[in-house]
């Protein structure tokens, strides 16, 4: 529960990020003196962490999640924060600060990455204090589940951040990815350079409920209790298809090789078109009603 998430400890950030597993070695070698390190200004003050291919890492405050529907969620804009703060004169470093925030969520999106977070508690400077003091961090410690970005706006960097990655009711292949790279021994995984919208995922595995939307048998069950599925794009992303939940459907892992490789791929592409749009004509219906 958000209750049990609340910091007890003021660990250092150095050994909070390297148990994560942040390859600290420039942090290291960047300080002049041998000793003290820890304490580098270049790193510890940051408020996010982005080690490509690998992770990213978030210092966030616990009084800005929400407990909802058995998950903890954190939502915000740090883009917008970031522009709140130039706009009215605040430090720079924090307008920098909070811009690379953003830029560290969008490296994660094209990379497919886990989220780590690092969790805050103390006197909290409130934004729109931009000539204030800084916030006062009493206690930080280092979420040992990985958070994943479940929405995320292009446009205004609005964005949803949701703890755990196999704790959703479904869960697909993207999910998986990320929870091999979260793990202590990273295992290398294949990614796609194209981004997907992780709303989109989301939005079309909670259509499917669990069920292949072209031969209707349940996905297994894994041990977290999400029901896997495997989220495609009917018109591949490659060719010019749009990230939208009216090109995406949720396959078993059998139907997906098919969808891509088998040689009657074509008639299943039209199957599931018709399946998308159907769901997509439903719920304009649902729409107009209401």
């Amino acid at each position: 529960m958000l209750a049990d998430l609340k910091p007890r400890r003021k660990n250092l950030v150095f050994d909070l990020v390297e148990e994560a597993g942040y390859d600290t070695t420039d942090w290291v070698e960047s300080f002049k003196r041998a000793a003290g390190y820890k304490a580098n200004p270049k790193y510890c003050y940051e408020w996010g962490y982005v080690q490509p291919g690998r992770l990213i890492i978030l210092n966030l405050w616990h009084s800005n999640m929400v407990e909802e529907h058995g998950q903890i969620v954190h939502r915000g804009t740090f883009r917008a924060d970031a522009e709140f703060r130039r706009l009215n004169g605040a430090k720079q470093q924090w307008v920098d600060r909070a811009r690379r925030l953003d830029g560290a969520l969008q490296v994660a999106l094209r990379e497919n990455l886990p989220v780590r977070v690092i969790i805050v508690d103390g006197d909290r400077r409130e934004k729109e204090a931009v000539d204030g003091p800084s916030s006062r961090v009493r206690c930080r410690e280092l979420d040992p589940e990985p958070w994943t970005i479940t929405a995320y706006d292009w446009d205004t960097g609005s964005c949803e951040l949701t703890r755990g990655i196999l704790d959703g009711r479904f869960v697909d292949q993207f999910d998986l990815e990320q929870t091999s790279k979260s793990g202590p021994e990273r295992r290398e995984v294949t990614t796609s350079s194209f981004v997907r919208d992780p709303a989109v995922r989301r939005r079309v595995l909670s259509r499917a409920k669990g069920r292949c939307e072209l031969c209707g048998e349940q996905g297994f069950k894994m041990a977290s209790g999400a029901v896997y599925l495997e989220t495609h794009h009917i018109v591949p992303l490659a060719d010019g298809g749009d990230d939208h939940a009216i090109n995406v459907v949720a396959l078993c892992a059998n139907d997906h090789r098919c969808a891509h490789f088998g040689d009657d791929r074509e008639e299943i592409a039209r199957k599931l078109h018709a399946v998308a749009n159907a769901f997509s004509d439903t719920a304009s219906r649902i729409a107009v009603v209401h």
